[in-house]
């Protein structure tokens, strides 16, 4: 199941990075409804919208593909060996945000817009540890 905070989170950063909703839904070639059924767990957003999304908003599009993808199988068999497989990728920027604690903040605070991202990168690692 996906987490709807943090792909909404994604669709506000991208969403302001290209203007809008709408110019968002342009930029990714789908209608707004769509990113729309997205924010509102009508419709489950593909592992290649959320890296185009994150291109869009200027994050890492491989991490993110990465842990949607491993997202989209979780629970389930091939979830744990996309974990085995990815793990160590999802790790690099996880691990530092999970060992900083409350230094993450000021770790990402060098970083334009990335202050909000800690919470979930925080939980991107607790799920690559799982």
């Amino acid at each position: 199941m996906q987490h709807l905070e943090e792909l909404n989170l994604l669709i506000d950063k991208a969403a302001k990075a290209a203007g809008s909703d709408n110019k968002l839904a342009i930029a990714l070639g789908v209608t707004r409804q769509r990113i729309s059924n997205w924010r509102h767990a009508h419709q489950a957003c593909t592992p290649a919208d959320q890296a185009l999304m994150a291109h869009i908003a200027g994050l890492d599009p491989v991490q993110v593909l990465a842990r949607a993808t491993v997202e989209a199988y979780e629970g389930k068999p091939k979830g744990d060996a996309l974990m085995k497989a990815l793990g160590k990728a999802l790790l690099v920027t996880g691990a530092a945000i999970g060992s900083a604690g409350a230094a993450a903040h000021q770790i990402f605070s060098m970083v334009p817009g990335a202050t909000d991202l800690v919470g979930m990168l925080a939980h991107w690692t607790q799920c690559a540890l799982c």
